[in-house]
């Protein structure tokens, strides 16, 4: 019995040693103490009940995220939820001092704070349709399967976007270039940075100048559409760097790709050390 005691302990500590570690997603959990200090204020209990509600149930949500990607989406719709709750507890605050002020009669001050309260809500409808706007552009952007990496919010358009061995954008990159350029547009401050890879068939130089020259194309693609030229750095890495194995035609084809790298705000291409 004490033997089989040891075994069944040695078991159960073996199992936890092989637990999945948990995922950690450091934004989200920043925007969930955001949320949890929000429920703690009164005012925002008080006057903004319906919009700290909405936000509880994003908060909800983001107790069972599985990626990072999920977790980018809601992070951003609980912190925009939180500032609209924020936005509308201050306007119900101030058009409650304004019926104070009407009470007693102090027309002057109550003129002034109506003046303020109707800048206060255009201000609020304006974030809130700035906010529907960019969650639009954000979510359009995440359609192409951006995903955020330590480099940044990368973009990876497969060949099928070029002819065979061809450095010429297909027609039907267009509407990709386009959600590209809109997102950019909305991000000024980003610079971007365009990579160029290559599978390992035909010779490395031949590849190079390949990888090259796609990125090239879309460089110029962006710049047709509307985004400045000082924004966007090529390179060309050729079969340098494949994320799959060239055994196989699949692999073969992810290989060869170009990498769209949107840089976090202040982060230059100069400064960037591939893997």
């Amino acid at each position: 019995m004490k033997k089989q005691s040891i075994i069944i302990v040695l078991l159960f500590t073996l199992a936890l040693g092989c637990a999945t570690k948990p995922l950690h997603f450091p934004n989200l959990d920043s925007a969930k103490v955001a949320y949890e200090n929000l429920k703690k204020d009164e005012d925002i209990n008080t006057n903004a009940s319906v919009e700290l509600f909405q936000a509880g149930k994003i908060y909800l949500l983001a107790q069972n995220v599985k990626d990072q990607k999920e977790a980018d989406h809601l992070t951003y719709m609980l912190l925009a939820q939180i500032e609209i709750a924020k936005e509308e507890a201050k306007a119900k605050k101030l058009l409650e001092k304004i019926e104070s002020l009407k009470s007693a009669k102090m027309q002057a001050i109550l003129d002034e704070k109506e003046r303020e309260l109707i800048i206060l809500q255009k201000e609020a409808q304006k974030a809130k349709l700035e906010a529907k706007e960019t969650r639009q552009k954000y979510e359009a952007l995440q359609e192409l399967n951006a995903q955020n990496t330590n480099r940044g919010l990368v973009l990876t358009l497969g060949d099928v976007l070029f002819e065979t061995g061809r450095s010429e954008l297909l027609p039907g990159s267009i509407r990709t270039i386009e959600k590209l350029a809109e997102f950019l547009k909305d991000n000024p401050e980003r610079l971007v940075l365009i990579e160029g890879h290559t599978d390992n068939v035909g010779s490395p130089t031949a590849n190079l100048d390949l990888s090259l020259r796609r990125s090239a194309a879309v460089s110029e693609a962006l710049s047709e559409n509307g985004i400045a030229s000082e924004r966007l750095f090529v390179r060309g890495y050729g079969e340098a760097y494949p994320v799959a194995s060239n055994d196989d035609d699949g692999g073969r084809q992810r290989n060869r790709r170009v990498e769209i790298v949107i840089l976090e705000e202040g982060v230059h291409p100069d400064d960037m050390v591939r893997d």
